[in-house]
């Protein structure tokens, strides 16, 4: 592929990190992380207050077909998610935004399409996805929620668990079982909820540093309407497979890595600890610098899953090396940034705190990202699998 952009790319390019540069300036302070975004009152007003800005510009569907109101390609959306990461400005939910709406542009009824994308595209609507159960996480297909078809409606009963931002969203999107008695894989549909229907309970789950993101939804009658069905009825793993490769492509956290690493790069070159500064000490140098080789081929991956999908290219492996990579490179990350700090790293505010008490934050969540979404050691099977052509152990 070829790494540079077009004369057009490069000034949609100045135009994203000027905006997003600008909302900067407005955020309240501190949010950390999802804790901060989704987690507190003022993180959730300012991430609607981004999205809608966004909105005004047609920002949110940058990649659609014109007729569905997109205004660019998928390397925009690269682009985009690379000024938000470096100036720290959320706005893009990463669940309707990044997910729900591309898989229906790519399986959903033309009804579907007209009915969902418009408020996704203006932000009016924002999404949660329904996926997890206590029991049926990574092995998705073991899910045991059930949605019975009766007339025209789907009765829901059963649990998902690990439902990030469920307790904010308006909508939500789900997998559930519709034909208890078929086949494992050919028994689940796809469907979209109100999150406000009656039946549907939200409950919070809380992480160790008491942020409130994720949520556990109960069903119990729930009935949703059969119109809402994305895909064919016991079908809905198709849809799933499609959904995923959106799911775990991450191209936005490169940038916002890049950014962090100035800072603590800045942070080494100011502090001194025992008479030397920081950014002397060899380890110190040598690790920045390895983190720093890491950063940049995670960019380069990152563009490469762009142009993959501009070219409807991907495949699943591809979708799984990036989701691996990120996450675990978030973890290693973190945990640098901690020690590098050493002990006034574990304090999480005040005067003391370096950075406002950001990495311990980040530190402490960063695990999430290596089991949520898939585990990544399942990210490992589907590239050994897909991509490798190994086979699978019996």
């Amino acid at each position: 592929m070829d790494f540079r952009l077009t004369p057009e790319q490069e000034k949609r390019r100045q135009e994203y990190h000027a905006v997003c540069s600008e909302l900067a300036l407005k955020a309240p302070h501190p949010i950390l992380g999802e804790k901060g975004i989704f987690g507190t009152e003022h993180g959730w007003k300012y991430f609607r207050y981004c999205a809608k800005e966004f909105a005004k510009r047609g920002w949110l569907s940058l990649s659609w077909p014109a007729e569905y109101g997109g205004r660019g390609d998928r390397m925009d959306q690269v682009l985009l998610a690379e000024a938000m990461g470096y100036n720290g400005v959320p706005g893009i939910d990463p669940f309707g935004v990044g997910m729900l709406a591309p898989t229906l542009l790519a399986v959903g009824s033309e009804e579907l399409k007209k009915e969902f994308l418009p408020p996704i595209a203006r932000s009016d609507v924002m999404w949660c996805e329904l996926w997890s159960e206590p029991n049926a996480g990574s092995d998705l297909a073991a899910l045991t929620a059930t949605a019975i078809r009766k007339g025209d409606e789907y009765v829901i009963n059963g649990q998902k668990t690990w439902n990030t931002n469920a307790h904010n969203a308006d909508w939500g999107f789900g997998i559930f079982k519709s034909d208890p008695e078929g086949k494992k894989h050919r028994n689940l549909s796809f469907l979209l909820m109100d999150m406000k229907t009656p039946g549907i309970t939200v409950r919070p789950l809380y992480y160790m540093n008491g942020g409130h993101i994720l949520n556990e939804v109960y069903f119990d009658d729930a009935h949703v309407p059969a119109r809402n069905l994305v895909g064919k009825e016991h079908g809905g793993w198709a849809v799933v497979n499609v959904l995923a490769g959106f799911e775990r492509s991450n191209m936005g956290a490169v940038a916002g890595m890049r950014r962090a690493l100035e800072e603590i790069v800045h942070y080494c070159n100011e502090t001194i600890v025992n008479g030397q500064l920081r950014s002397r000490d060899p380890i110190i140098r040598n690790r920045l610098a390895q983190l720093a080789c890491e950063i940049e081929a995670m960019s380069t991956l990152g563009y490469r899953i762009a142009d993959q999908q501009n070219r409807d290219e991907m495949g699943l492996m591809d979708a799984s090396a990036m989701k691996v990579f990120s996450t675990e490179l978030e973890e290693r990350f973190a945990a640098l940034a901690v020690d590098i700090f050493g002990p006034s790293g574990q304090i999480t505010e005040g005067r003391w705190a370096p950075m406002g008490g950001h990495w311990i934050n980040a530190l402490q969540e960063s695990f999430v990202g290596t089991i949520s979404a898939g585990t990544n050691e399942i990210q490992r099977n589907i590239i050994a699998w897909y991509g490798l052509g190994l086979p699978r152990m019996k």
